[in-house]
């Protein structure tokens, strides 16, 4: 979802050019990769028996490592040019992991489901009200770590809020 919320977003604030659609998925994709890439080398490593680590202790490093590749790929794209709204945007990634950082260091949150909440938050605030309907999708998520019994609802629901609410927050820094 942020992927596609980064490329959707970027286009629209770039329009008619389409420079904006190529800095969005390129900035959110390049974190997405990092952070799978992460993933698979702890699994490959022997750090963690998957690539969502359950346990606190793998959790919170994969999480500070998604914290330090969404600032590199923030500070990355503002080198090389971004346009600045969409760095102002792009400044989302970055809270996001390390409130989840926070969050996992005392307790635990749904990071699937937060990172579903600010995408769909992202594209309701930017490119209009009718993308809210994505909301439905974030429940099917939550949902789905319930059926899976890697959360409870407290944490399945604090991870909604806390993707949503970051999301509003720098978009209200970010401007128009």
């Amino acid at each position: 979802m942020p992927v596609v919320a980064g490329g959707a977003v970027g286009w629209r604030m770039t329009w008619p050019h389409a420079d904006g659609l190529l800095w969005g998925l390129c900035g959110s994709g390049s974190w997405a990769l990092l952070c799978a890439a992460l993933a698979s080398a702890g699994v490959r490593l022997g750090w963690w028996p998957t690539a969502v680590p359950s346990r606190r202790g793998p959790r919170l490093t994969l999480l500070a490592a998604s914290t330090v590749a969404a600032v590199a790929v923030w500070l990355v794209c503002g080198r090389l040019g971004a346009p600045a709204p969409l760095l102002a945007v792009g400044r989302t990634a970055p809270l996001l992991a390390a409130l989840l950082l926070a969050c996992t260091w005392a307790g635990n949150v749904s990071l699937h489901t937060s990172a579903a909440a600010a995408g769909v938050t992202l594209l309701a605030l930017r490119l209009g009200p009718g993308w809210a309907l994505l909301y439905l999708l974030v429940a099917a998520i939550g949902w789905s770590r319930l059926h899976l019994r890697v959360h409870t609802p407290a944490q399945v629901l604090m991870g909604a809020v806390l993707g949503a609410t970051a999301c509003v927050a720098m978009m209200s820094f970010a401007g128009p």
